[in-house]
């Protein structure tokens, strides 16, 4: 007898995949995670935890769309100019959260897909600014870091201590980046050979470091291009519909969000908001900082 769970995947299922199959025909998908646990908006402020059951729909309706899986750096083998042939799919997680290696590797291992994690070196063996201690905040142990490494995962940099590099000077941005490669190129043993800025944010002087450090391609978050050192990718949140999550995958999301329509919307919305039900002086604020910005 089919279960109530399977009988929603195949609604699911039937309803989404022919998009992603036209999406997979027609371009890539790199996808960006921070960690894959349960935690309560409380705990984990900023949602960079996705629940395992979300992971795994994400995953299960990309392969049945017909993506094929590998890390950045492979993909960066593919690139033309132009952007790599259709069809390929990444899975990269920032910071180096310990679910990675606890919750996250048992899932991709059991359906053989690697991933890339780009690990803030200077959090090695601590905890999230961004998630409530005692929760999900555990960050890679070095011996972690190598046991990712040994599956097939590639390790990307991420910085020493996660800075804005956006509001950093060339020199500033340069040490940040390299003392972050050499500290993983050292716990590792094997060259470190692509990036992610922290928030997503970076300027001119970020790009001309990352280039100048010897990496071969770098990743920001949202809308980019298939440029190198500005590749695009999909940030996914708990707080994500599927819905929003597919707008995301096919780039589509940005576009919208900034569109003069919406932005018209969501002020008019917060004016609303605020105007019913907010005691005096209060404010709809999201606290700065988040590396899911």
């Amino acid at each position: 007898m089919e279960t109530r769970m399977s009988g929603v995947r195949r609604r699911r299922d039937r309803l989404w995949v022919p998009a992603l199959r036209r999406i997979a025909l027609k371009r890539s998908v790199i996808l960006g995670y921070h960690g894959i646990a349960t935690a309560s908006p409380r705990d984990d402020l900023f949602r960079l935890l996705i629940p395992p059951d979300q992971f795994v729909a994400h995953l299960e309706l990309l392969l049945g769309s017909g993506f094929r899986f590998t890390t950045l750096a492979k993909l960066v083998d593919e690139l033309d100019g132009a952007g790599p042939p259709p069809g390929y799919a990444v899975v990269t997680f920032d910071d180096g959260l310990r679910d990675n290696y606890t919750t996250a590797l048992p899932i991709l291992r059991q359906y053989e897909i690697p991933a890339t994690v780009y690990v803030a070196a200077g959090f090695i063996g601590g905890s999230s600014p961004w998630i409530a201690p005692g929760t999900a905040a555990e960050m890679l142990s070095e011996a972690e870091v190598r046991a990712l490494a040994t599956a097939g995962w590639e390790i990307g940099a991420h910085t020493m201590t996660h800075p804005d590099l956006s509001e950093l000077d060339y020199d500033r941005c340069l040490s940040e980046i390299e003392s972050g490669r050499d500290a993983l190129a050292r716990i590792t043993g094997a060259r470190i050979e692509t990036f992610a800025y922290p928030f997503g944010r970076y300027g001119p002087a970020a790009v001309a470091a990352t280039r100048d450090a010897g990496f071969r391609a770098a990743l920001t978050i949202g809308s980019g291009s298939w440029s190198p050192f500005t590749l695009t990718r999909a940030m996914l949140s708990a707080r994500d519909p599927l819905p929003v999550t597919l707008l995301k995958i096919a780039d589509r999301y940005e576009p919208l969000v900034r569109s003069p329509a919406l932005r018209f919307a969501r002020v008019t919305s917060r004016r609303i908001r605020s105007g019913i039900g907010s005691r005096p002086h209060e404010h709809d604020a999201r606290p700065s900082g988040s590396p899911a910005e």
